[in-house]
């Protein structure tokens, strides 16, 4: 190729980067932005595998936030060691080419076991903004198996530059966005805790009239600290500052141990709480705090929902490659128009009749952890029936 077919190429190239910079800074949804970094990076430098690895703003941990291959939810919040090839760049500050992994010890092959991946030959460059390292972006093994050279590294540079400021704005505008809803959230109980506590200076208050207001103002007051638990909880979440554990968990034995806590309210209100679990099953990967703590919102759900005399059966059933766990219930049941927003932060279903209502936090939250275990959540519902809803986790993989 002559020089001036080079220049070309390589202008070409650029001028691609300059496009797909565009596309990125147009985008403030980070799971969507991080495809979008991902499909890039493999188009400019023509590789077979991506990965976007971010930085704990807290404990400055480095963990994969996106990746491409068979595992690339299995990944997803991993931790890698300070001492790897994605550490010394985040830390360092600087890109690293590797032509041959195997000759690097600071190539783990743990990487390819947990990606799914065979890497032999990658470029990892630091996604840096206003001078400090927020991640690192990978590309791997070029698609007609030749070296990296140096334009490679200096266009997924140049795309780093772009996608990390995308990255941060993302990010900015998803803590401003459920800050701002936070904040709208709080008025209401504030607005009751403050009138309620006027009420109580007045002289002509009598003495029934006191109690109703200290027991308003407690209920609101107790309200605002699960609001405001809940909406740490759901930011942790959501930026990916919440590490989860990776061991082998039994969901037939968390789904019984959950129902056993659930028992007494159930009893209490007279209602049937049933488990069908097998004592032998496959486990799923994953942190056996945070799916308890799922599991436990769903049974509390079903038995605050359902009416004295009701059923709630909560079934665990194994499948090819995953488990499902569903919490039936046969509670009034969830309006037709109300299912697709059920997930929402803060949302609640309108009542009018008097059920118990939450932070409208609770399901955010259990979608959230779900999600991060690579698995999914479905509710289905008919009103004067009852509402089931379904989570399917991936097992894990023998080896």
């Amino acid at each position: 190729m002559s020089h001036t077919a080079e220049l070309q190429t390589r202008l070409a190239r650029f001028r691609r980067v300059l496009e797909l910079s565009r596309v990125l800074n147009s985008t403030l949804d980070l799971p969507s932005l991080l495809e979008q970094i991902i499909r890039a990076a493999r188009e400019i430098t023509q590789t077979e595998a991506t990965s976007i690895l971010l930085t704990d703003v807290k404990t400055g941990e480095l963990y994969f936030e996106a990746a491409t291959g068979t595992k690339s939810e299995e990944v997803k919040r991993v931790v890698v060691p300070p001492n790897s090839l994605a550490g010394w760049v985040a830390r360092e500050g600087r890109p690293q080419v590797i032509d041959d992994v195997s000759s690097d010890p600071r190539f783990s092959p743990k990487s390819d076991l947990q990606s799914g991946f065979k890497t032999r030959a990658l470029i990892a460059v630091p996604l840096r903004v206003k001078g400090r390292t927020i991640g690192v972006l990978e590309v791997v093994n070029r698609i007609d198996n030749t070296p990296f050279i140096d334009e490679d590294v200096d266009v997924l540079t140049a795309l780093a530059a772009h996608a990390a400021i995308a990255i941060e704005n993302a990010r900015l505008f998803q803590q401003s966005d459920l800050i701002s809803e936070m904040v709208h959230e709080l008025r209401t109980p504030l607005t009751s805790v403050v009138a309620y506590s006027e009420l109580l200076l007045r002289s002509d208050v009598g003495r029934e009239q006191h109690r109703s207001f200290v027991e308003t103002i407690l209920q609101e007051s107790t309200r605002l600290t699960q609001m405001i638990n809940d909406f740490l909880d759901l930011a942790r979440l959501q930026s990916g500052r919440a590490r989860l554990a990776h061991t082998a968990v039994d969901l037939s034995a968390l789904t019984r141990d959950c129902a056993s806590v659930m028992m007494p309210q159930a009893q209490q209100k007279d209602i049937r709480l049933n488990v069908e679990a097998p004592e032998v099953m496959p486990t799923v990967q994953g942190d056996s705090g945070r799916l308890k703590q799922v599991l436990m919102n769903l049974l509390s759900n079903a038995v605050k929902y359902t009416a004295s005399g009701g059923r709630v059966d909560a079934q665990v059933t194994p499948l090819d490659s995953s488990v499902r766990v569903a919490i039936r219930d046969t509670g009034r049941g969830i309006p037709e128009s109300d299912l697709s927003h059920i997930f929402d932060k803060f949302y609640r279903v309108p009542d009018s009749e008097g059920w118990a209502t939450g932070t409208g936090l609770g399901l955010s939250i259990t979608k959230e952890i779900v999600e991060a275990h690579g698995g999914t959540i479905g509710v289905a519902s008919q009103m004067g029936v009852g509402t089931t809803f379904t989570v399917t986790l991936p097992v894990e993989q023998q080896r």
